[in-house]
């Protein structure tokens, strides 16, 4: 062997998969063809555990034009999704603000601090039949509930970013004649942003959670979480299974497609480490 050969990189499979993608394929690919043989020859109860093929048949009728109602299970999808952005949005908008004023001036740390640390430990579903009684069965309840679920977790990351900045970031701006407002665009919003989009990711799993509990109990018509409530009463498990495999699916669409690929551009790119 010449050393022109050993010093030869590696040519690239063109075909290969990364393990981080085919290990959880493979984990629940083995759990699912041992739930349809089971469910199949009758080692579980077929009614309380249908086959995996069972339940994505209902849903795959459920989507089209011939299910019931038509499109079912994508006016589900479409509303629960409109539910949780509209009440993540508000949350980033306004745990932002406060979790500025809370991190940069006095009196936001004297009027809102309080509050806050009243209000968190109480359940975010506590709310429910409150907003019922100020709302009615509406869609502003459900977004109230996903965005009380997701505020802390935004407001209290973003004082962590601020409280994380040192002293001199600051003398440096001031030093080199920044403005109070320039020193807030240029220096602390970037700073805290990595801190701020780990409160995101954490905040829409929770606000995800509440919300198909909210569903349960306030919404009208149409959403996941009513989707299931209502299977449960015409005792639907192959509805109720495919509710819960949908917010599975969505859950980790969202977590790692929208809020993943904004930490590869903010905290991996930077190589930002933020513990909580």
């Amino acid at each position: 062997m010449t050393m022109e050969t050993a010093a030869a990189p590696r040519r690239a499979r063109p075909f290969a998969l990364p393990m981080a993608f085919v290990r959880p394929v493979v984990s629940l690919g083995l759990l699912f063809g041992l739930w349809e043989i089971a469910a199949r020859t009758g080692t579980i109860s077929a009614f309380l555990f249908p086959p995996p093929t069972a339940i994505l048949a209902a849903l795959w009728v459920s989507a089209g034009p011939n299910g019931d109602p038509p499109y079912g299970v994508l006016l589900d999808i479409a509303l629960s999704l409109y539910r949780l952005l509209a009440g993540v949005g508000l949350a980033l908008v306004l745990g932002s603000l406060i979790g500025l004023a809370i991190g940069l001036t006095r009196w936001g740390r004297a009027i809102f601090k309080p509050i806050i640390s009243a209000i968190m430990p109480i359940p975010t579903l506590a709310w429910t039949p409150i907003l019922l009684l100020v709302f009615g069965i509406d869609n502003r309840t459900t977004i109230t509930v996903v965005f009380i679920a997701a505020s802390f977790e935004i407001i209290y990351n973003v004082v962590t970013g601020i409280e994380m900045m040192t002293r001199k970031t600051y003398w440096v701006a001031a030093s080199m004649g920044a403005s109070r407002i320039q020193t807030l665009r240029y220096v602390i919003i970037p700073g805290i942003l990595p801190y701020l989009i780990t409160g995101l990711k954490l905040g829409v799993g929770y606000a995800w959670r509440a919300l198909i509990a909210a569903e349960m109990l306030a919404a009208s018509s149409h959403g996941l979480g009513f989707m299931i409530y209502d299977a449960q009463e015409y005792m639907d498990m192959k509805s109720i299974y495919g509710g819960i495999l949908t917010i599975s699916v969505l859950g980790l669409l969202i977590e790692r497609g929208v809020v993943g690929a904004l930490e590869k551009r903010t905290i991996e790119k930077w190589g930002v480490n933020v513990e909580r």
